[in-house]
C-alpha cells in the first residue's frame, strides 16, 4: 500500500532536513511500498549520503595512548617560499584537470561524470553552510561584516558565504580553481566576493576579518605552511572575531622532516599532512585566542588520521587575561 503524503514529508525532513522540492517528488516517494520502503529509498540517496559527510561526523577515533610522531612545523623564509612553489604547481595542475574532484575527492565529481553531479556538488556546501550557521549562533556570533575563506577552490563554499556576511574574501593558491569561482559568482549574480590568488612562494597577508573559514585546505599542505596558515588567519582576526579550521592532528605512521621533503620530487597530486594537536592550542594561545570548541570530524576520510575542526575567538580584552596567565605575555 503506498504510504501518505504525511509520511513522504516527515521523512524528507527526518532524513534530508528538507521539505520535498515539488509535488512530483511527494507523489513518486508515496510509491514506495510502506513506509520502512520510504526510509530505506531517503537513506540510500546521494543527498543523505552527502549531508552525513558535511556534517562533521568522525569516521573513527583512537585511543589516548597514541605513539607520539615527530613533525617538524617550522620553517625559514626562503624554506616557506619553496613549500609554496611545489605546493602551486600541484594544485594547479589539480585545477586544470580535475578542480571538482580535487575539492571533494569522490569519483562522481570527476570532469567525465560532473554533468550528471554538480548540483550535488554545490549542494554540499549548502549543507556545510548549515553547520556553520548552527556553529556561530551557538557562540552568539551573527554572519555580519568580513569573511576571509582560506583555500576557496571553485566557490563550493565561498558563494554560500556570501548570502550571510556583507562582504567574501576568498584566497586560493590555484588560478584554475579561481576560474571556476568566478564564473560561479556570475552564474549566481555574486558582487560582494573578491578572489585573491596567492602567487608562488608568497603567503598573502589576509584581510582583516570577522569570521574566518578553512576546512579540507590546512591538510593538503606540509606541516610549516599549516602552522603560517593558522597564524595568519589568527592574527587577521578581528576583536571578537571567531575562526573555524579544520586540521588533521594525527597520521599512523607518520613523520616529517623538513629538508627532507623539500629534496624529494613529488607527484603533482594531493598530499595529506598533520600538525600536531598541542602545536595548534599553543597558536591560539600566542595570538590572543581563546578555543571555544575543538570536535573530531571526518575531513580526512580515513580511520588513520585523527582530524579536528578547531572553533577560536580573538578576545576583546586581551591585556587582562594575560595578566591572570590565560595568555602568554606581549600576545597582540
Amino acid at each position: 500500500m503506498p504510504v501518505t503524503k504525511d509520511a513522504v514529508l516527515w521523512g524528507f525532513r527526518f532524513f534530508l532536513g528538507r521539505e520535498p522540492e515539488s509535488e512530483e517528488s511527494i507523489r513518486l516517494h508515496s510509491n514506495a511500498r510502506d513506509e520502512q520502503h520510504l526510509a530505506e529509498i531517503l537513506i540510500s540517496s546521494r543527498e543523505f549520503d552527502l549531508k552525513q559527510r558535511f556534517r562533521g561526523l568522525p569516521i573513527g577515533r583512537m585511543s589516548l595512548d597514541m605513539r607520539p610522531i615527530d613533525v617538524e612545523t617550522e620553517a625559514t623564509p626562503e624554506e616557506l617560499h619553496a613549500c609554496l612553489a611545489k605546493i602551486k604547481a600541484a594544485w594547479e595542475h589539480l585545477g586544470e584537470s580535475r578542480p571538482h574532484f580535487s575539492v571533494l575527492t569522490n569519483a562522481q565529481f570527476l570532469p567525465q561524470r560532473l554533468g550528471q553531479t554538480i548540483g550535488e556538488f554545490w549542494a554540499s556546501g549548502e549543507h556545510e553552510g548549515e553547520q556553520i550557521v548552527r556553529t556561530l549562533r551557538r557562540h552568539g556570533h551573527s554572519l555580519t561584516g568580513t569573511c576571509v575563506e582560506y583555500g576557496c577552490g571553485v566557490g563550493r563554499m565561498t558563494m554560500v558565504l556570501a548570502r550571510g556576511f556583507r562582504e567574501v574574501h576568498g584566497y586560493d593558491i590555484s588560478a584554475a580553481h579561481l576560474r571556476c569561482a568566478q564564473e560561479r559568482a556570475g552564474e549566481l549574480d555574486v558582487r560582494n566576493v573578491v578572489l585573491h590568488e596567492c602567487p608562488a612562494g608568497i603567503l598573502l597577508q589576509l584581510e582583516p576579518c570577522d569570521f574566518f573559514y578553512s576546512r579540507i585546505v590546512f591538510q593538503h599542505n606540509p606541516p610549516p605552511v599549516i602552522v603560517e596558515l593558522i597564524r595568519m588567519a589568527l592574527g587577521a582576526l578581528k576583536r571578537g572575531g571567531i575562526a573555524i579550521f579544520q586540521v588533521p592532528t594525527y597520521i599512523t605512521g607518520y613523520h616529517f622532516n623538513l629538508t627532507e621533503w623539500l629534496s624529494t620530487d613529488h607527484p603533482l597530486d594531493m598530499q595529506m599532512h598533520c600538525v600536531p594537536q598541542s602545536r595548534i592550542f599553543q597558536l591560539i594561545a600566542e595570538h590572543g585566542c581563546m578555543a571555544l570548541e575543538v570536535r573530531e570530524d571526518n575531513s580526512t576520510g580515513s580511520d588513520r588520521m585523527l582530524s579536528n575542526v578547531f572553533v577560536a575567538r580573538k578576545c576583546e580584552r586581551q591585556g587582562r587575561l594575560a595578566q591572570h596567565g590565560l595568555f602568554p605575555s606581549g600576545t597582540s
